[in-house]
């Protein structure tokens, strides 16, 4: 079964690198009519960790969640800081990703909300959640969702896929905006300790490649150069991508500027392989127990 998946994967890796080629000459076209028009550029979508952390230690995690081994929350004054920072930056963001870890297990998730509404009226506001805590959605939070016009996005994984009803009834019944994945049955493994991937070969063939993250005052092309440090200090590895940073705050930094540096190849991305796909699978409760192999593109 994952043999026929890669043949698949392999078979549309041509549309998708067709369809990212468009779009970024329909965003340096959308670029260049707003220079001209002097508007601020748009920045497609930007995903942010409400938290690092996760109760689903999902084996071989791509933000690398299950080797978090505290809780991780953002501070909420910095994230306040960056968002009115993108909004000097950015005339809007298209789809803005709440997500983590798991972002229900942040206590000022309600605050994080509010706060992207505030600074970008226009942009979608996804929330991205395993469901475990669904129902945790009430009270004040509740009503933040819906105020906000929030979307739930639910990553369906096989330990809620017997809950799938009752979230739907869930979200039904409280009237949230929602979306639930089919069930998710494989991950993938792309890191290569080595650092001889092609970039343009790995941005090719990338589901992250356009996930422009958020974190502590600087952005990215994806998570990865950020979360590389939870890989680093669990395994004891030392792969440095802290030059991929863009400093947001920098008094230099320009909004167009950012983009086209987004919109180039990582330095970084020779660390990343082609997928292997695997099937899903939980890894227990014992944080001492991951194993590199279960990351690697062996």
């Amino acid at each position: 079964m994952v043999m026929r998946l890669e043949k698949m994967f392999g078979k549309f890796r041509l549309i998708v690198i067709i369809y990212l080629t468009l779009r970024s000459i329909a965003s340096a076209i959308d670029d260049f009519t707003r220079r001209i028009l002097r508007k601020k550029p748009v920045l497609y979508r930007l995903e942010y960790h409400a938290a690092d952390h996760c109760n689903l230690n999902c084996k071989g995690c791509f933000h690398f969640s299950n080797l978090v081994t505290s809780c991780t929350f953002p501070s909420l004054d910095g994230f306040k800081r960056d968002m009115n920072r993108l909004c000097e930056l950015f005339g809007n963001i298209g789809v803005i990703r709440l997500m983590g870890g798991e972002p229900l297990l942040n206590p000022e998730l309600s605050q994080i909300i509010q706060t992207t509404r505030q600074t970008f009226p226009r942009a979608k506001i996804h929330l991205l959640t395993n469901g475990v805590l669904y129902k945790k959605i009430d009270g004040n939070l509740l009503d933040v969702i819906k105020s906000c016009g929030v979307e739930v996005q639910v990553s369906l994984y096989k330990p809620m896929e017997h809950k799938s009803d009752e979230m739907k009834q869930f979200f039904q019944a409280n009237k949230i905006k929602y979306y639930i994945s089919t069930p998710i049955l494989y991950f993938g493994k792309y890191i290569n300790l080595n650092g001889v991937s092609n970039p343009k070969h790995s941005v090719n063939g990338c589901h992250a490649s356009r996930c422009t993250f958020l974190y502590n005052g600087y952005i990215a092309r994806c998570p990865l150069p950020f979360n590389i440090q939870h890989f680093n200090q669990y395994f004891g590895q030392a792969i440095s991508m802290t030059h991929e940073w863009i400093n947001i705050h920098d008094e230099q930094s320009e909004g167009f500027a950012i983009k086209a540096r987004l919109r180039r190849p990582m330095e970084s991305c020779r660390f990343c392989g082609r997928i292997m796909w695997v099937k899903w699978e939980q890894d227990n409760l014992d944080k001492d127990s991951r194993r590199i192999e279960d990351f690697l593109r062996i």
